[in-house]
């Protein structure tokens, strides 16, 4: 599939180049390193530096390793992939996500529930822990980065030299989580006032009633369904 979108090989390196920007944009907005992110600035901003660095390079390594692989073993690995992204898991695991948190929000739970509910979710990580978090994120998403897997066949195609497309591998997989290190930097530079509208927002969250979180809840469960469905019916 992805040979067949594959222009000129007489293209220009920089037509090349911004096709490959274009796809790395693309690729930008990945929910499970964002929410990953989010879930660590509001639990633990103090550690954040440090167990989202150790998350990030484990994400990406993924990825890079995947790239080098695909670069240099070619077509083999391509198709896998292509196999591998055409069994719909993905897409059925948004569908199935998505149905059972509307059927959650519907469900008003008591306050024993909800008390055992927040109690699951850690309110500290470990490296360990986020090492392993940054495995299932790679392994969840991967199959879906398919811009990224088009830039490094274009790579191929193209003929170009292994020391450039390593770079622009490099330079990919960081765009790709761009808005995570963004979010670091400002917490870096401006912690206090970070912290301080993150606050708001926590004490916001606390006082929000059961009702409001279930319909959030179900909000989020219509568009991982829709996201779903609309997958597997394409």
């Amino acid at each position: 599939m992805i040979e067949t979108m594959m222009p000129s090989s007489s293209i220009d390196f920089s037509v090349a180049l911004m096709i490959i920007s274009i796809c790395a944009l693309i690729d930008i907005l990945s929910p499970g390193v964002l929410g990953v992110t989010g879930y660590l600035l509001l639990t633990q901003p103090n550690q954040l530096p440090s167990r989202l660095i150790v998350f990030i390079v484990i994400v990406q390594l993924g990825y890079f390793i995947t790239g080098l692989l695909l670069y240099f073993g070619g077509e083999t690995l391509l198709k896998l992939i292509e196999q591998i992204s055409e069994f719909d898991f993905i897409n059925w695991f948004y569908t199935v996500s998505g149905a059972i948190l509307v059927v959650i929000s519907f469900i008003k739970p008591s306050e024993n529930l909800i008390r055992r509910i927040t109690s699951w979710i850690p309110q500290q990580s470990t490296i360990r822990g986020m090492v392993v978090l940054g495995i299932i994120i790679f392994l969840t998403e991967f199959v879906t980065a398919l811009p990224y897997f088009y830039s490094i066949s274009l790579m191929n195609h193209l003929a170009m030299k292994p020391a450039s497309s390593v770079l622009i591998m490099i330079g990919y997989n960081i765009v790709m989580v761009l808005p995570s290190l963004l979010l670091l930097g400002i917490n870096i530079l401006f912690k206090e006032k970070l912290q301080s509208f993150l606050n708001k927002i926590r004490s916001k969250l606390n006082e929000l009633p059961i009702t409001s979180i279930l319909g959030a809840v179900g909000l989020v469960g219509v568009v991982f369904f829709n996201i779903g469905i609309r997958g597997i019916l394409n």
